[in-house]
């Protein structure tokens, strides 16, 4: 079973396929890192040879995500963004996962407050939710 950050993952490199207003946007206008809010991104990433990557790939505690063309990744593990659903208010989006053990699909909804910023939430519950920022390196 894919570990509940490995889930936390997933869910947050989906709403990365969002980058203004409501409107699905295109993968380009999301290429880069990202974390959650509280969490500092020179604490989770770095760049190396110009190219920003996790600085402690095996942590289990890092809520940042990579995205690289339709590739998602976080620190332990990596998904393929594929169907995208618009809904009244958010984004629902079909996500292929795979850690080091197993695979699995999920679908996860995502609410864009800006460029800069997503929520992953539930639909049923969107008082409930995660934000995520954009990270500037």
């Amino acid at each position: 079973m894919m570990s509940k950050n490995g889930v936390a993952y997933a869910l947050v490199a989906v709403g990365m396929i969002f980058a203004t207003g409501v409107q699905a946007a295109s993968m380009d206008a999301l290429q880069g890192a990202w974390t959650t809010g509280g969490t500092d991104c020179a604490d989770t990433f770095h760049k190396v040879d110009g190219k920003i990557d996790f600085k402690d790939k095996t942590s289990s505690l890092t809520t940042g995500i990579l995205i690289s063309g339709d590739k998602i990744a976080g620190s332990n593990m990596s998904c393929t963004a594929g169907k995208i659903s618009e809904q009244k208010d958010h984004l629902s989006v079909l996500l292929n996962c795979a850690d080091s053990i197993m695979f699995q699909s999920m679908s996860m909804s995502f609410r864009v407050i800006d460029k800069d910023t997503f929520e992953r939430m539930d639909p049923s519950f969107p008082e409930i939710a995660m934000r995520y920022h954009r990270c500037q390196l």
